[in-house]
């Protein structure tokens, strides 16, 4: 009689079944309440009654779980700290606080064990989950909504995570120190090594520059900002330099730099003569060693280091009759038994003085040892004692007698000179010194004094 308004439901007069004409929607209406009239064939009025049936729609499992919107996208650094990503929002049609709406969430895939999704549908990383742009620059999830029906009901939402990088990986050397040991005859242009330094970071925050910070005066060695090759820009000198400590940088595109540092030795190349003080050297030695003595020393030096810069003497020309030694490591120059000046009075030496590198490097000089005269001998008269005879009127200044004395030594040691020791009281006389010869200084007297006895000495 009432309660259908929209014809949803038909009744067999007969019977009094009630059919559904019309499919239901519990969603739009979920209770109907149905007025019906019986009546009986009663003439000449039929007689009926009415009674109010109650018809409780009951919910079926035919809405499928929705997600407003069913795209999700968002963007975070890779440092993010936090947990909480985004909400996803699902809703179901069926009836609330029954199974057909009771939902439930999954991540179905693009998950890595990073992301989780719980009960209410809030996407958040997992506690041992964390971003890292360098391993995956872009999430893409793909997240199911269930309800508990039966049948079970589910639709799927996209969650695309976008990861930014942030420069957070400072370049790093394999090693904190390098060292290297290059020849001084290195050609420019040679390269000693390729420097690497890695960078986990991408794109421009993992690309690297290198430099040389500090080290390089007067500017010996070139880097490659881009390959890292490190090469020798000029020729090397081991004099001037022995060893190089460089301080490399490594810059990436963000700013953050890592260093090392590079030891270069340099190692000696036999490139230098030995040097002496002079080119001539002059010694002395005495004619009256016996023994081995030293004469002198030769001062020589080499800019070389190692077995280059060591040297050795010898002597080569003039060591007639091997009178002369020399120490082959220091130089020092020795007499080894007599010598005579009136046999020679000076030696002219030629010394070699050399180093030990390969080749080796040498040079002559020349060594001149002067021998000394030593007073070895005392004069002796010759046919001694003498003996003269002189007339008293003879005149002042004639020769009464001539002494002659010879003496072994040379130069002046072997000069002799004269003089008249004693008997001469009275000055009556006089002795050259150079030559003997006594003469007269005064006039004589036989009545005074007739003889006189003269001590010469030479």
């Amino acid at each position: 009689v009432s309660g259908d308004p929209m014809d949803q439901f038909t009744i067999r007069a007969s019977s009094g079944e009630i059919l559904t004409s019309r499919a239901l929607d519990r969603e739009t209406v979920n209770l109907y309440r149905l007025l019906v009239n019986a009546t009986d064939n009663s003439q000449p009025r039929p007689l009926y009654s009415q009674t109010e049936v109650l018809l409780t729609i009951l919910d079926y499992n035919d809405h499928v779980p929705l997600y407003s919107p069913e795209f999700y996208s968002i963007e975070l650094n890779e440092t993010y700290s936090g947990t909480y990503l985004v909400q996803l929002n699902c809703t179901d049609g069926d009836e609330i606080n029954t199974e057909n709406t009771q939902l439930s969430y999954r991540i179905v895939s693009g998950n890595a064990s990073v992301f989780r999704v719980n009960s209410t549908g809030a996407v958040s990383l997992t506690a041992a989950g964390s971003l890292d742009y360098e391993q995956d620059t872009l999430h893409r999830l793909s997240v199911e909504c269930s309800d508990a029906g039966n049948p079970r009901l589910s639709s799927n939402a996209v969650t695309l995570v976008t990861v930014l990088p942030i420069n957070e990986h400072t370049p790093s050397f394999a090693q904190p120190v390098y060292n290297f040991t290059i020849s001084e005859s290195s050609a420019v242009g040679f390269i000693i090594t390729t420097l690497s330094a890695a960078d986990n970071d991408l794109g421009a925050d993992g690309s690297i520059k290198y430099a040389i910070e500090s080290g390089n005066n007067p500017l010996t060695f070139f880097l490659d900002s881009v390959t890292g090759a490190l090469g020798l820009r000029r020729t090397l000198d081991r004099t001037q330099d022995s060893e190089f400590r460089l301080i490399v940088s490594a810059a990436d595109g963000g700013g953050l730099i890592g260093r090392t540092i590079i030891n270069i030795n340099i190692s000696d190349v036999n490139n230098n003569d030995p040097v002496c003080n002079r080119q001539t050297f002059s010694f002395q030695t005495s004619e009256n060693i016996t023994a081995r003595v030293e004469v002198g020393r030769l001062s020589c030096s080499d800019a070389d280091t190692g077995v280059s810069g060591r040297l050795q003497y010898s002597i080569t020309v003039g060591n007639t009759g091997g009178r002369f030694s020399i120490d082959a490591s220091d130089g020092r120059l020795f007499v080894t038994g007599p010598v005579s000046r009136s046999v020679q009075a000076v030696y002219s030496l030629l010394v070699d003085v050399s180093d030990q590198g390969s080749p080796a490097r040498s040079i002559s000089v020349t060594v001149l040892v002067e021998v000394q005269a030593v007073n070895r001998f005392a004069p002796v008269f010759l046919g001694a004692p003498y003996t003269a005879n002189v007339l008293e009127n003879a005149t002042i200044g004639t020769t009464v007698s001539q002494i002659n004395a010879s003496d072994a030594d040379s130069e002046e040691f072997g000069r002799v000179s004269y003089s008249i020791v004693s008997g001469n009281g009275d000055n009556v006389f006089l002795i050259d010194r150079l030559s003997g010869a006594i003469v007269l200084a005064t006039t004589l007297d036989y009545e005074s004094n007739t003889s006189y006895l003269l001590t010469g000495e030479a």
